[in-house]
């Protein structure tokens, strides 16, 4: 209502192909800040801290002894992670995240990816019925490289098929 930018449309799904459909957005504030690190470092970083992480149900809070469903359950830590060498432990619940609140489990990806990598970090985590800090590094998330297709050498006496053909893979 007042003009200023919110989001940029990233995808369209649309029945007809057309405008008309769902539409997906990018904040406006992840949209800046990915082109800030165009900018400064010709490609965006990621923070990553190498745990995989579930939702906190109200009987696994209970469970636990939290108040309430709350925070990220850490169902996996990969060894020599930033996590791991942070002494973040499976079963823990990271609560706060570099003094922002882990509501949801949700909420962690989009917190871990958003800082810097090589920044140090508090995170404040539940472990065995009491609130424990911890200290790490957060590590970067590196690009996947597209794997390179292994080409194949077609048969030069390659047999058609039952309706004739003979195919190959495209160089």
């Amino acid at each position: 209502l007042k003009g200023e930018v919110v989001g940029m449309n990233s995808q369209i799904y649309s029945r007809t192909g057309g405008f008309m459909g769902l539409s997906f957005a990018i904040p406006i504030d992840v949209a800046m800040d990915v082109q800030q690190q165009l900018r400064t470092f010709g490609r965006v970083q990621r923070g990553r801290i190498g745990v995989a992480i579930q939702e906190v149900t109200r009987e696994l809070a209970e469970g636990f002894g939290l108040a309430r469903p709350e925070g990220a359950l850490v169902s996996a830590v990969e060894p020599a992670s930033p996590a791991d060498k942070g002494g973040i432990a499976q079963g823990d619940v990271i609560l706060r995240f570099d003094g922002k609140v882990v509501a949801d489990s949700v909420d962690l990806p989009r917190i871990v990816g958003a800082t810097r990598p090589g920044t140090r970090v508090q995170v404040q985590l539940w472990r065995r019925g009491e609130a424990k800090e911890v200290s790490l590094t957060v590590g970067e998330l590196k690009e996947e490289v597209a794997a390179k297709p292994v080409p194949r050498l077609a048969s030069r006496e390659a047999t058609p098929n039952h309706l004739g053909l003979v195919l190959a893979d495209p160089t």
